[in-house]
């Protein structure tokens, strides 16, 4: 398929005007072939991962994340971003970012981690009923979701399906009836899901927010990786159904950049007070 009806074929997809205001979606790069035959789905644009795409065979990249967010006010190789941007000129891989349209798909990634947690999708946290779904939920940004829990069980799910180490705060009721999800750093929505959910799930948050939190909602910090690190299957799972043409292949590289160090010690908290 040509370059054009690629672009259109992941507007249907994941319209851009559904992502949110600032963020840098669409297409990054621009390659100087015209046809695209085989597509590389992936969460974040890393070295490995474009000697993956090389490897593969690949035109080109689909991003979770941008791989260009801020301004380039120089090229410089020493810079992480300068340097990759260059890689994939030289390789003539394009790339093209979904980012928050994929976040508000009814089957985003919000939707993908419900739905491996065993909750029950209800509707998004601020939905955008401008655009059109055939999905039972419409387009919009977060989750909420329904369920009948205890809180040390709902802790387990995440723990199982995120992996690492949750950071959290318990909930009010040991009972968990409603979940607000936003995967990634979610808590410019923290004021949204206050009064509507039982517990929020979302990424790097502040300490002084989980003060914030105690005695009104249920906080789960899963980190910003283990929440969206399956969206390349996602994503690719969604462009199946618009680019029959196209072969696309899943990134089995780790872009994580995070490293974890784990006590001998488990405890509920970090540290002991000693006297």
């Amino acid at each position: 398929m040509t370059l054009r009806d690629f672009e259109k074929a992941l507007q249907r997809a994941f319209p851009l005007e559904s992502a949110m205001s600032g963020d840098n979606v669409g297409l990054q790069i621009r390659s100087t072939s015209e046809t695209v035959r085989s597509v590389l789905c992936c969460m974040e644009i890393t070295d490995e991962v474009i000697n993956e795409a090389i490897s593969s065979g690949a035109d080109g990249i689909i991003t979770f994340h941008p791989l260009i967010y801020s301004p380039l006010f120089r090229l410089d190789d020493g810079d992480r971003v300068t340097r990759l941007v260059a890689r994939c000129l030289r390789a003539n891989l394009f790339v093209y970012c979904v980012h928050t349209a994929f976040d508000a798909h009814p089957r985003g990634t919000n939707r993908m981690l419900a739905d491996r947690l065993g909750l029950v999708p209800v509707r998004p946290i601020e939905p955008n009923t401008a655009i059109p779904s055939d999905d039972m939920l419409t387009v919009g940004m977060g989750l909420i979701a329904s369920c009948d829990l205890e809180y040390s069980e709902l802790l387990r799910r995440v723990a199982t399906v995120c992996g690492g180490v949750l950071r959290h705060i318990p909930p009010t009721d040991d009972r968990v009836r409603t979940v607000a999800i936003v995967a990634g750093s979610g808590m410019s929505f923290f004021d949204k899901v206050v009064g509507q959910a039982d517990v929020f799930i979302t990424a790097d948050v502040k300490y002084h927010a989980f003060h914030a939190s105690q005695g009104v909602i249920g906080l789960i910090d899963p980190g910003h990786y283990e929440m969206e690190q399956h969206v390349a299957e996602g994503i690719a799972s969604e462009l199946g159904k618009h680019l029959l043409e196209c072969t696309l292949h899943v990134s089995m590289v780790c872009p994580n950049p995070v490293r974890y160090h784990h006590s001998a010690v488990e405890s509920e908290t970090a540290f002991s007070v000693i006297s």
